[in-house]
């Protein structure tokens, strides 16, 4: 049996984009005669999967495996937060794939044949999606996934680079490292700050922060990072105030940088209203979210009532009509704040995302899971100098 296969954009895929593995044989047994290919993984609900196709006349077969893996999934993340970095094995999946042939044999018996008992090849498949256009525009380039984004160490975010935060907000970095190696990465974070008084001395300048972490990414999957100066250790006597900025990376152990550099500007201002999001974005990262607009809190309710008649002789408390059920869901309507025309087109995640969470107000170690309430949204005026957005959360729960 001489079948060969051919996977071309990498080794490392989404899961809501085509996945297609080639496969060709130069032996064809006649009427019946298939390649097939098996997926095996213990993550995967019906794993291992079975697909067959005859193969054309040039004994090509091509299988779109990405149905297979994309699959509903609970995203982990930690909340609140407790170490600077969090493997996430969960995340990811490892798809074995072995290929082989269905014929009948000479007594008319189907027989599948593998042509070997192993994986050929193993793929990591993340979840999530690009965009249509984006995977265009990678499509023209002759580029992929793993080509824009995992060999070029970015994060798994579409936020923009230099946007502003709140003081002390906590954000969050998602990264996977092309190979499954083990790998020393050392995370640097270099906070610039103004005014300062340390030991006395009134100082302009910067603090670099670091931290090593050995990871053995065959097992390690996706990595959050909880980036946040104070949080990740930054001397006590350097307050929020005195921060103005702060770059995150990561680098190996000969010190060359393996991601690429975000940095964040620091609102020190005063804001009135503030309210902060974690949500599920399209490359399978939670983004942090922070809204500094007026609000208004809204109550939906929904009840049903039965009519039962009142017994003669009844005073004033007794009723005709009795509540049987009764249902609340929250709202929040609400203004997005000032953003720069990068952070209103970045909110695009944000709005499409299946999964949001509020950080209640009331209470900044608790979570609200809420849906975004889908509409016809402006997320840009070029005749505005200032950009912000109306938009409507309700909870996810009744």
């Amino acid at each position: 049996m001489a079948i060969s296969w051919q996977i071309n954009d990498g080794m490392i895929y989404l899961s809501g984009n085509p996945i297609e593995v080639k496969l060709n044989t130069t032996s064809i047994f006649g009427a019946g005669y298939k390649l097939c290919i098996e997926l095996s993984c213990p993550a995967l609900m019906g794993s291992p999967f079975v697909e067959e196709i005859a193969p054309d006349a040039a004994g090509n077969a091509t299988f779109e495996i990405s149905g297979f893996a994309d699959q509903p999934m609970d995203h982990e993340f930690q909340f609140p937060a407790i170490g600077v970095s969090v493997a996430h094995s969960a995340l990811i999946f490892d798809v074995g794939i072995r290929v082989g042939c269905v014929y009948k044999d000479g007594n008319g018996n189907r027989v599948v044949s593998w042509n070997s008992a192993d994986p050929v090849v193993t793929l990591r498949i993340l979840k999530g999606k690009l965009r249509q256009q984006e995977l265009n525009v990678l499509n023209e380039m002759d580029s992929n996934f793993q080509d824009e984004y995992i060999s070029m160490g970015k994060f798994m975010t579409h936020l923009p680079n230099n946007q502003k935060v709140k003081p002390g907000q906590i954000q969050k970095l998602w990264f996977l490292a092309p190979g499954t190696e083990s790998i020393e990465s050392h995370w640097h974070c270099l906070v610039k700050f103004y005014h300062c008084e340390i030991d006395h001395y009134q100082i302009d300048g910067d603090v670099t922060l670091y931290g090593i972490q050995k990871t053995d990414l065959s097992t390690t999957g996706l990595c959050e990072f909880n980036v946040e100066p104070a949080f990740m250790g930054i001397p006590e006597a350097i307050t929020y105030e005195a921060i103005t900025e702060f770059t995150f990376w990561l680098t190996d152990d000969l010190d060359a940088d393996i991601s690429e550099r975000r940095r964040w500007i620091v609102d020190n201002d005063y804001h009135e209203e503030s309210l902060e999001f974690l949500y599920l974005n399209s490359l399978s990262g939670i983004d942090p979210l922070w809204l500094t607009g007026s609000r208004v809190e809204g109550l939906k309710t929904e009840s049903e009532a039965i009519y039962k008649p009142v017994p003669v002789g009844s005073g004033m408390k007794a009723s005709s009509l009795k509540t049987v059920s009764s249902l609340g869901q929250r709202s929040w309507d609400m203004n997005t704040g000032h953003k720069t025309r990068q952070q209103m087109l970045a909110l695009r995640d944000f709005l499409e995302s299946r999964e949001c969470w509020l950080i209640d107000p009331d209470d900044s170690t608790r979570l609200i899971p809420v849906n975004v309430v889908a509409g016809d949204f402006n997320l840009y005026d070029s005749m505005e100098d200032l950009h912000s957005l109306q938009i409507k959360i309700v909870e996810a729960h009744k």
